[in-house]
């Protein structure tokens, strides 16, 4: 089955698997994207609904503080008051009050003047002198308190200190006491009592907004509840809350909860704030429905995109194809866009350059099986039978040697050997030793028939001779030279072949001292197209040109020969090829040059 899936993979067009490439990736992005931006994004939510949770909890804990701050500033006024203080030094038990001035009305009247019905139940000062003064909102003269005793101890215990006692179990409210001090002696007047209603702590939460499913606990000092219900914190205390503030999950009866605290420098006090983690879900839900739609949106947005560059990106390749179909049925003429600057460009480009290239060489291949073809015909134009011209100057050498005539049979034989280059398909490539043997009887003959009207000298070093290159390369060029110099010289002209290697490179330069050429015969030379006018039958004929175009074909356009030349002061022509070129590589293509055809059963000559 993989395997299967691989191949319906690989088997389809460029167009869907880039669109399914591009649309995989997109879901991807846009859901890894949604998904971390939803993330960051409720998290920040989380963290500042927090936040502001434990603004309000503070908010809370400093408005309770306040509150407690006045209460204890009233206390303080009244402890250290002088009018209380005189009474509790001076006053007696049993004592009337007697009229409006007395000290008993005084510590009264300031009793209620301190008094707030919405905040306090009651204000009590029990004297040491034995006397007792009294406020309270029920109107009675005497409070009822079950632990009276106990108050007045803890009060006793902190030497003057005001303290905070919950009493919410005995009394239900908050009992604050202190201990009366004589300000000039510091000793003991009295115990000052006031109880502090509930309901002025809850108007304080009230007036706080929080969140209307949430709720708050306050704790005292020793973590009792004053205000709230019982819960699981509240049995807890000693371990969750350890720090001054802070803020964790906590799960009670299945459901979750953010709790929020912070504790009172001022009292010790804990205000705790419990919030369900539903209220912060159900903040986030919007989020939710934006992060989706936008995730839908950039998907659907996607595959409009990924169909577009599918396209966009598959048309040029589907160009090509249909080019090179175009170009297997023959069709050279077929080309691409260029003008693009991306890779498409540079692909359209290359294969238009390719095809060019393809066409030239075609072109070269062509050419060269008609030069290979004129030049066999050339070569063999001045020979009726070239088999029986050989067998016949052999004869005529035989019969020449028996009558002694040896000059005679030095010539013949030097025909005799250009009869057999010429008439010879065994070897396409000849070494330079063996390729000079033939030049030196091409010589030979002309130096007979021109009565040494020219003198021929060889300089080839030890190390090339045997180079290869391809039969027949030097005889033209010695030949030309002959042609071009010393058949229209009236002085005698020296004929120089020198052979050298230079580097990876071997040069060969055929140089004469003749009448040299302008520059229109030297283009001549050069030119496929002028040299079938000029080239004279009683010559072999070969041309200088196409012994440059063979040594290209073989070797490379870097290769191949140049001719200078100057009017009365000679020609040179020089052949450039690499040293030792691949032997095997060169007799391929010699053997294309040469043009031997097995579909039509013909041989051709050798070039």
């Amino acid at each position: 089955m993989n395997l299967y899936l691989k191949k319906q993979l690989k088997d389809l067009k460029i167009f869907y698997k880039m669109l399914f490439i591009c649309v995989a990736v997109t879901i991807l992005i846009s859901l890894l994207s949604g998904g971390i931006t939803y993330y960051i994004a409720s998290d920040i939510i989380k963290k500042k609904t927090v936040a502001q949770t434990s603004e309000t909890i503070r908010q809370l804990s400093e408005n309770c503080d306040s509150f407690m701050e006045i209460i204890n500033n009233r206390i303080d006024y009244m402890a250290y008051n002088p009018t209380v203080q005189e009474e509790l030094i001076y006053g007696e038990p049993g004592e009337e009050e007697r009229g409006y001035y007395s000290g008993t009305r005084k510590v009264k009247r300031l009793m209620v003047q301190m008094f707030k019905s919405t905040q306090m139940e009651d204000i009590e000062i029990y004297g040491a002198n034995g006397k007792l003064y009294f406020c309270s909102i029920r109107g009675t003269d005497e409070p009822v308190l079950a632990n009276e005793q106990e108050l007045k101890q803890i009060a006793e215990d902190n030497a003057g200190a005001i303290m905070w006692v919950n009493d919410i179990e005995t009394s239900g409210c908050m009992q604050v006491v202190k201990e009366i001090k004589d300000n000039l002696s510091m000793r003991s007047l009295g115990i000052l009592r006031t109880s502090i209603r509930l309901s002025a702590l809850e108007r304080i939460q009230k007036n706080v907004d929080f969140a209307s499913s949430g709720r708050t606990l306050l704790l005292d000092d020793r973590n009792h509840l004053i205000l709230g219900g019982e819960t699981e914190l509240t049995e807890k205390v000693d371990e969750l809350f350890t720090n001054w503030n802070d803020s964790f999950q906590y799960t009670i009866d299945g459901k979750v909860y953010q709790v929020v605290y912070v504790v009172s420098e001022y009292t010790g006090w804990k205000t705790i704030g419990i919030l369900p983690d539903k209220v912060i879900t159900d903040s986030i839900i919007p989020l939710q429905l934006a992060t989706m739609i936008a995730i839908a949106a950039g998907i659907i947005l996607s595959l409009f995109l990924s169909v577009f560059m599918s396209r966009f990106m598959g048309r040029p390749i589907s160009n090509t194809v249909n080019a090179l179909r175009q170009v297997s049925k023959g069709d050279f003429s077929v080309r691409l866009e260029s003008d693009r600057q991306d890779e498409f460009g540079e692909l359209n480009q290359e294969f238009n350059y390719t095809i060019n290239r393809m066409e030239t060489l075609l072109e070269e291949i062509t050419q060269s099986r008609i030069l290979n073809k004129e030049m066999e015909f050339k070569a063999l134009q001045a020979q009726i039978n070239p088999h029986f011209l050989y067998n016949a100057l052999d004869t005529v050498n035989w019969m020449a040697r028996k009558q002694g005539q040896d000059d005679i049979c030095e010539m013949i034989s030097a025909v005799s050997n250009l009869l057999r280059i010429s008439i010879s398909n065994k070897e396409a490539m000849f070494t330079i030793e063996k390729e000079l043997r033939y030049v030196q009887d091409y010589l030979y003959i002309q130096q007979t028939r021109y009565r040494n009207r020219f003198e021929a000298d060889f300089q080839i070093q030890d190390d090339i001779m045997h180079q290869r290159l391809p039969k027949l390369t030097l005889q033209p060029l010695v030949e030309n030279a002959i042609v071009h110099s010393v058949e229209v010289s009236q002085k005698k002209t020296t004929l120089e072949v020198k052979g050298y290697r230079t580097g990876e490179e071997v040069i060969i330069e055929v140089t004469d001292t003749g009448v040299g050429m302008d520059e229109r015969t030297l283009e001549k030379l050069l030119k496929p197209s002028k040299e079938k006018t000029v080239i004279n039958t009683a010559h072999t004929g070969l041309g200088i040109y196409a012994v440059h175009q063979r040594l290209q074909y073989l070797y490379g356009e870097r290769y191949g020969l140049t001719v200078t030349s100057r009017l009365k002061e000679g020609t040179k022509i020089v052949i450039r090829i690499p040293f030792q070129a691949d032997e095997e590589e060169t007799l391929v293509r010699a053997a294309k040059l040469v043009g031997r055809s097995v579909e039509d059963g013909t041989e051709g000559v050798d070039s």
